[in-house]
């Protein structure tokens, strides 16, 4: 068992708040499966804005309870593989007889100038005393690294330096060998250095672009860059969302200098895609049906969630109006809306789209709803649409939306830009259309109105596959692995030869020209040598071959 403290983003997705972000969900994909195998956990999330009331104050509890629906659970894990006789979906601890499990973990929920208070955050810390630290998402891996900082620069004998990573007037550290029983201890003297796991959820530069682009200027840019070049070069090991974001990762390492000599054949970089807690949503209230001028048998095209920057609500518009031009009972209802941290034009430019339109009235556009509420509309809606500009934001990225409505059995329709919807496209789990094409779009959304039995067939193995391939224990198996015996990357505390001034570079480019071009040289003499021995003469030949051994010989 270990100590581990976690950085995230709150709600949690089980908590009655007023949205429920990816980021939420995110945190909870790595807490859960670590507190169902025993580890002791300390969490402090930061209070996204937007979710919370304005007059917010920071909770702390040391006793926080989760309870779980065990036995539910696992019904729900067999009812949904039993047909095709697939096994279990990743492990779990919780027993099959027992109807209820209950967690208890230290959680702080802190808002924003509490979150970015290091001071209190290394308080926190100090009395916990953990083995390692779990940054889960961006911002929080961004305040980890700030904490490794101040905790390491407060000794002033045991300075430590964020450019080279180095730790001067440091042994070797195992963070399993900290004193606890030792009250007298100075905590902060004895971390030296802890273990840090940090997640990238999502390429952060993609994402300043596609910002960069709304906002009509580049001043974010050095923000994001700052705060992920602090992570980068101070982790020890990485998670990112899909295969494509991790390749994009290591390029990052490598211009940070991590790529040297002490890594060569280390594994910085996991991927943990997206992930869906095993638990099944339950329908409490229509919200859809009946209801808005929506009837039983009108096809519903649902949205969920925010409109972000790598929305596409023009390609979203175009289509819908296409669709709903040729077929009456296709309606469009959207929960969710702007993002105030975000993107606030990209929602109220899809309202004045939808505002000017003759078909306005089969736009049914919610805002956002209680988070207790959006299972009912995943449950009543036909489909689920997701649609993204062709960026490299999301490219590199991936969607928990559409792993809510595999969850669901909500038949998804997507864009194919990202991984996952790659993945939906091979795998026959859902239904793909081109970017930016939206008459392809609107294509696809008459044909599915039109075939409501495959739909539902969709979405039922959209269900299966989701919840065998993205479960959150299966998603998080090399997370677990590594806090049983969290290490440091082989570069901790080693200086790294990366970053020269002007001078000191012109230099070494000097050194290596000189080294190319005499290697240069000595492959060509070679080469002249034996072009020597197969084309000459015997005599040539012999003199050839004892030119080659005299050079050996006198090194």
């Amino acid at each position: 068992m270990s100590k581990i403290f976690i950085l995230g983003m709150s709600p949690l997705p089980f908590e009655n708040d007023r949205k429920v972000y990816g980021t939420g969900i995110r945190t909870w994909q790595f807490i859960l499966p670590l507190l169902e195998r025993g580890h002791k956990i300390c969490v402090c999330n930061y209070a996204i804005p937007s979710a919370y009331a304005d007059d917010f104050k920071s909770k702390y509890a040391k006793d926080f309870i989760y309870s779980m629906d065990s036995k539910g659970k696992q019904d729900f894990i067999n009812s949904v593989l039993a047909e095709k006789g697939e096994g279990e979906a990743g492990e779990s601890r919780t027993g099959g007889e027992e109807k209820s499990s209950r967690y208890g973990f230290e959680y702080n929920v802190l808002k924003k100038d509490d979150f970015e208070n290091v001071e209190l955050i290394s308080e926190i810390f100090t009395r916990f005393r953990p083995d390692c630290i779990v940054g889960c998402t961006f911002y929080p891996s961004y305040i980890a690294s700030r904490l490794l900082y101040y905790l390491k620069s407060k000794n002033k004998d045991n300075t430590y330096n964020m450019e080279t990573g180095d730790l001067k007037g440091r042994g070797k550290i195992n963070s399993k060998n900290w004193n606890r029983d030792n009250d007298n201890t100075d905590s902060v003297q004895n971390i030296s250095g802890i273990p840090f796991w940090a997640d990238l959820f999502g390429h952060v530069m993609a994402e300043a672009q596609a910002r960069a682009y709304i906002d009509g200027n580049d001043e974010c840019l050095f923000h994001y860059w700052n705060s992920e070049y602090n992570i980068i070069s101070n982790a020890d090991i990485f998670s990112c969302v899909s295969l494509r974001q991790k390749y994009a990762l290591i390029g990052e390492l490598g211009t940070t200098g991590r790529l040297n000599k002490y890594t060569s054949g280390y594994d910085f970089t996991n991927i943990i895609p997206c992930g869906l807690p095993p638990e099944e949503y339950k329908h409490t209230k229509k919200v859809i049906r009946g209801r808005d001028s929506i009837k039983n048998d009108d096809f519903v095209v649902l949205w969920t969630g925010g409109y972000n920057t790598w929305t596409d609500v023009d390609t979203l518009f175009k289509g819908m109006m296409l669709a709903m031009e040729k077929n009456s009972e296709i309606k469009f209802v959207s929960t969710g809306g702007e993002i105030p941290e975000q993107d606030m034009k990209t929602y109220p430019r899809f309202l004045s789209m939808i505002n000017s339109s003759p078909y306005k009235d089969r736009f049914i556009m919610k805002g956002w709803v209680a988070g207790e509420d959006v299972p009912n509309y995943y449950l009543e809606a036909d489909v689920g649409i997701n649609i993204d500009k062709d960026i490299y934001e999301v490219r590199l990225g991936s969607k928990n939306r559409i792993l809510d409505w595999f969850r669901a059995g909500l038949c998804a329709l997507s864009s194919n830009v990202c991984e996952l919807t790659d993945i939906i496209e091979k795998e026959k789990i859902g239904y793909t259309f081109k970017p930016y094409d939206s008459n392809d779009l609107s294509a696809k959304l008459i044909y599915l109105a039109n075939h409501p039995d495959e739909v539902k067939k969709t979405a039922i193995a959209g269900k299966r596959y989701g919840l065998l391939n993205f479960n959150f224990n299966k998603t998080t198996e090399k997370l677990q692995k590594w806090v049983e015996n969290p290490t440091f990357s082989p570069d901790r505390g080693k200086e790294r030869k990366f970053f020269f001034s002007r001078e000191e570079a012109l230099k070494n480019l000097e050194q290596i020209t000189l080294r190319q071009k005499k290697m240069i040289e000595e492959r060509e003499k070679r080469i002249s040598e034996l072009e020597g021995i197969v084309k000459k003469g015997f005599i040539y030949r012999i003199y050839s071959y004892l030119k080659i051994v005299k050079r050996k010989i006198s090194g």
